[in-house]
């Protein structure tokens, strides 16, 4: 769920297997599907495919909305950008997630930025749906992660060098996210089939700063899920939302995560609450979670 033409109504995104996908319009009273006006029914290649699991936020930092979602090997991880008109549109050839993904199958995904660079990447947990191998489609995968390299360059897939490949593959499944051990730097908990749960530690070196953000609705819900937040440095703006919906059968609460790259504090820190109040933080020194009660009104 998020709000992808940010009217303040959290909208819904479906992935299917071998469907279309769904995208259901929050018009207030009710929802509309638009999938196939939006462009986000089929891949570029108008095939079927089986959609996994997906995650619903902005990778381009430009406080729209983006969906990238997982499916099975030959079927690519179509990643669709907002257009910031109600639309979107696909990049998975031109930004090079189509060649780094082809010969994987993944089920849960999560947009979070690993090395806190200012970029959210994506982590896919790897595994085929099959219990039975196939001709060249193995079963049990490594999992992944593809770094954002911004808003140029190529999503590159890392699999040995982040480390996965040091522990057996499996036929992974959900995944969940959160700072485990307090270091600013986004942990991954993975499950599979027949196997223990996998914790995966993050270790990147020469991680950037951070700013973990904790909300408390009063007029909103209590965990402020929906709630829009835009964080700006002197190396950019950049965007999340408060929402537990990510991954494949999994859910992960907050704080909502920001990497600062370079910056040792967010000159200004604006929370569009789903109440309707815009609460706004300025001069937040990094490396540190704060906790935000809404207002009661707009505030400075």
């Amino acid at each position: 769920m998020a709000d992808y033409d940010l009217d303040a109504r959290p909208d819904l995104f479906v992935t299917n297997d071998a469907s279309y996908n769904s995208l259901f319009h929050n018009l207030g009273n009710k929802f509309e599907e638009v999938a196939l006006e939006a462009g986000v029914a089929l891949p570029e290649d108008g095939s079927f495919i089986s959609g996994m699991g997906v995650d619903f936020r902005d990778f381009n930092n430009d406080g729209y909305p983006d969906i990238v979602f997982a499916a099975l090997i030959g079927q690519t991880f179509p990643m669709f950008q907002n257009t910031g008109k109600g639309s979107f549109r696909e990049v998975t050839t031109e930004n090079g997630m189509h060649e780094a993904s082809l010969p994987m199958s993944g089920y849960g995904v999560g947009l979070y930025d690993f090395d806190n660079d200012g970029w959210k990447d994506l982590f896919v947990s790897g595994g085929h749906v099959q219990s039975v191998s196939l001709p060249g489609q193995p079963i049990d995968q490594y999992n992944a992660v593809f770094r954002n390299p911004g808003p140029k360059g190529k999503w590159i897939a890392l699999t040995e060098k982040a480390g996965f490949a040091s522990s057996p593959p499996a036929r992974h499944r959900g995944c969940a996210f959160g700072d485990l051990d307090g270091d600013g730097r986004i942990d991954i908990v993975v499950s599979a089939i027949g196997r223990d749960a996998e914790i995966w530690m993050n270790r990147s070196p020469k991680s950037g700063h951070w700013l973990d953000i904790a909300l408390r609705g009063t007029k909103s819900n209590r965990d402020g899920i929906g709630a829009r937040i835009k964080v700006v440095t002197k190396s950019g703006v950049q965007y999340n939302h408060m929402t537990t919906s990510v991954g494949y059968a999994s859910s992960s609460d907050g704080p909502v995560h920001f990497g600062l790259g370079p910056d040792t504090r967010a000159d200004e820190v604006e929370i569009h609450w789903p109440s309707g109040v815009v609460q706004t933080l300025r001069g937040v020194d990094a490396d540190r979670r704060i906790e935000v009660t809404e207002a009661l009104s707009k505030s400075h």
